[in-house]
């Protein structure tokens, strides 16, 4: 496992129970896209702009839930994955996470795809 990439992707997961709008929108691609997905098949996608505005949205601070990282991956095109397994509020979830690299560091969060049972 590429350790950078599980850490870079673990200060992501912070950020956002955190309300932490500066970090999430220094890391997030102009492209970001946040896809979530649930058991009956719904499929909502939210771009950059709408993703920033949940988090900047009144709230209670959330947590970041219980994390086991499962797998990482790192493509010639400059690209990362890593796959994340979330229990957030009792709610199992999937997580796979994009990261571009740039100069040997994972600079931005591309896509963030999540699989929700409920």
């Amino acid at each position: 496992m590429d350790q950078s990439l599980v850490d870079r992707t673990l200060d992501y997961l912070s950020a956002g129970p955190a309300r932490d709008v500066a970090a999430l929108d220094a890391v997030c691609d102009p492209g970001f896209e946040s896809i979530r997905c649930d058991g009956a098949g719904r499929v909502v996608t939210l771009s950059r702009a709408e993703f920033l505005s949940r988090v900047r949205a009144p709230r209670t601070q959330g947590q970041v839930g219980d994390i086991s990282v499962l797998a990482t991956s790192e493509y010639d095109d400059g690209q990362g994955a890593v796959i994340v397994r979330r229990v957030q509020g009792g709610v199992p979830a999937l997580c796979t996470f994009i990261w571009r690299r740039e100069e040997g560091k994972w600079t931005t969060l591309l896509r963030e795809f999540t699989f929700v049972l409920d």
